[in-house]
């Protein structure tokens, strides 16, 4: 059989192209190497623009509610503040991913523990969507280039840490930052992002998870319990020469990953994906470059200017203080957060 798309991965990028090409009335083949439910390392975090698109594609995932973000500095400075509209949510991936790849609905074949071949699947479009070490970067046109400063993420979920489970909280100290959000019932989902030559030593990542636990957060761990497995990625934000050649379209990781710092990976992995689906039904791929790179710039710019922040302790400390003496500066970081326009006003104003 001859479809007109393959899109090659099942994850959440993979599973929105496939649903919202299957809706268009295009037949699809969805082939994923993995079976689902399965984990994957994750900052787990959707942002309210995120979420507001899966709730726009008829899509209501039970994720848990978080209101706003609240950052420490390493110094101890705490700022918070809500969403300047709607809620994000936190979501187990193993858990979100199966819903997605069950919700892909009409005209969409599903191949599930499947790798990809080219003559097995013939199709008009292939829709790469397999990840930071995607296949598809053996081609020249779609060459990835891995940041100049390598960083190193783990993740995972724990019982008997005490933590905001009305908000996402970023906690930064010398060497990187510990993510943390609500998870599944009591759960707590951490994911502690370093630069590499800060990792701590360990036999394992649950050791080094811990020790940087009982350490950044004193007070707050208690009897400390895994309960999932901490899965380790490296390395953090990856560029790609380019995200579309007919017939191939990357989305997601494969067309490139922002530092998960600023929790936007799934939130753009969705809306871009949304955008390839209607580039690839339109015929005409030249409008999804520019499109995805627009969706990407806010975070991207996030990105830049929080590493930067974050790798040097004194001026961590000042922008947190900044953060929690104006409200309104704050207000419009988030508000570039979770998808408004970027303010290079914004970041004179933070940084002097």
């Amino acid at each position: 059989m001859t479809y007109d798309v393959v899109v090659v991965g099942g994850s959440v990028a993979g599973a929105v192209t496939a649903r919202e090409l299957g809706r268009r009335g295009l037949r699809v083949a969805l082939v994923e190497k993995a079976r689902f439910p399965r984990l994957k390392p994750c900052g787990e975090g959707l942002l309210p623009h995120g979420a507001a698109a899966l709730v726009g594609m008829g899509l209501r995932y039970p994720g848990e509610p978080v209101r706003g973000l609240r950052f420490v500095s390493p110094s101890g400075i705490v700022a918070q503040a809500d969403f300047p509209w709607g809620r994000g949510m936190v979501v187990r991936r193993d858990r979100f991913d199966e819903f997605l790849l069950r919700s892909v609905g009409p005209n969409v074949d599903v191949f599930e523990g499947t790798s990809y071949d080219p003559r097995r699947f013939p199709a008009r479009w292939i829709v790469g969507a397999d990840g930071v070490r995607s296949q598809f970067h053996r081609r020249p046109e779609f060459r990835a280039r891995p940041p100049r400063h390598v960083r190193v993420g783990l993740s995972t979920h724990v019982r008997g840490l005490r933590i905001d489970r009305e908000r996402v909280e970023v906690v930064l100290f010398e060497g990187g930052e510990i993510y943390l959000g609500p998870s599944h019932g009591d759960e707590a989902l951490v994911a502690c992002l370093y630069w590499k030559e800060a990792l701590p030593r360990g036999a394992s990542g649950e050791e080094r998870v811990r020790k940087t636990l009982e350490v950044r957060l004193p007070g707050r761990v208690g009897r400390l319990e895994f309960t999932s497995p901490c899965l380790a990625l490296a390395p953090l934000g990856l560029a790609v020469n380019g995200v579309a050649r007919d017939p191939v379209v990357l989305v997601g990781d494969a067309a490139g990953t922002l530092d998960p710092l600023t929790g936007e990976g799934m939130s753009l992995a969705i809306l871009s994906a949304r955008a390839a689906a209607d580039a690839i039904a339109s015929g005409d791929l030249r409008g999804y470059p520019p499109r995805r790179k627009a969706l990407a710039a806010g975070a991207e710019w996030l990105s830049r200017w929080m590493l930067r922040a974050a790798r040097r302790p004194k001026v961590a400390d000042r922008v947190v203080a900044a953060l929690a003496d104006r409200p309104a500066l704050f207000a419009r970081l988030l508000d570039i957060a979770t998808g408004g326009r970027v303010s290079y006003v914004a970041l004179a104003r933070l940084v002097l």
